[in-house]
């Protein structure tokens, strides 16, 4: 029988400068494919960067990039999407946040947390610095149901709902379940209380809801999930 290997792959920011950081992310790491997230701005010195990875290690390697005005939902997103193409072929994800401007590391530390990532940077002397990172994923704590909830939402017309009626045709939950993981109960607090969604009461007891920054964040970081639980 045959022992599976660990593969990894590491996931980086990139920036124009302190790219020796990277290196020692591979040098000190375990890695099999590397994927660089940065600015559009850098588009060519990532490029190239890109090619001496693949030439020198033949490692291979995968560029995504952000834009400034949207770092965070941008770094989130392409992290997303990472996960979603690169997650099943690795047993392993890393991310090197010690490479770039302190906003995208920023961001890509939040994509870590929400998705149970570890992460790394250096110290002053160049050595990894292991980050605290829960093991349990943000998007663990929160239930699939919740998460497929606020996708919904966030299919919807500028992320906001009118009814739970509404919510109840494009999310397949029935409303009394809709009630349940919005406004949370003794046992689970809803989206509502975690502050991933605003929730207004109107007449007759009509509830409209709206994504919050976090829930927008928390929605473009998450990757698709399968359609079965409720």
């Amino acid at each position: 029988m045959t022992q599976t290997q660990m593969t990894t792959i590491q996931i980086a920011t990139f920036g124009s400068e302190g790219q020796d950081a990277i290196a020692s992310g591979i040098r000190n790491f375990p890695v099999h494919k590397l994927a660089l997230i940065c600015y559009e701005s850098d588009k060519d010195k990532v490029d190239e960067f890109s090619r001496k990875i693949r030439n020198i290690l033949g490692l291979p390697v995968s560029v995504h990039l952000v834009s400034r005005k949207n770092t965070i939902r941008d770094t989130l997103e392409r992290v997303s999407e990472i996960l979603t193409r690169d997650g099943k072929n690795f047993r392993q994800v890393l991310m090197n946040v010690s490479c770039g401007e302190k906003l995208i590391g920023c961001a890509a530390l939040s994509a870590s947390f929400i998705n149970g990532i570890k992460a790394f940077g250096m110290d002053e002397a160049g050595s990894p610095l292991l980050m605290p990172i829960l093991k349990l994923s943000y998007t663990e704590m929160i239930s699939e149901s919740k998460i497929k909830i606020l996708k919904a939402i966030e299919g919807a017309a500028a992320g906001f709902i009118e009814s739970l009626e509404q919510l109840e045709a494009i999310s397949g939950f029935g409303k009394p379940l809709l009630s349940y993981h919005i406004q949370g109960a003794r046992d689970s607090k809803g989206l509502a209380d975690l502050g991933l969604l605003e929730v207004e009461k109107g007449e007759r007891g009509k509830i409209s809801a709206r994504l919050t920054t976090l829930g927008k964040l928390l929605v473009a970081g998450t990757p698709p999930i399968s359609p079965t639980t409720k």
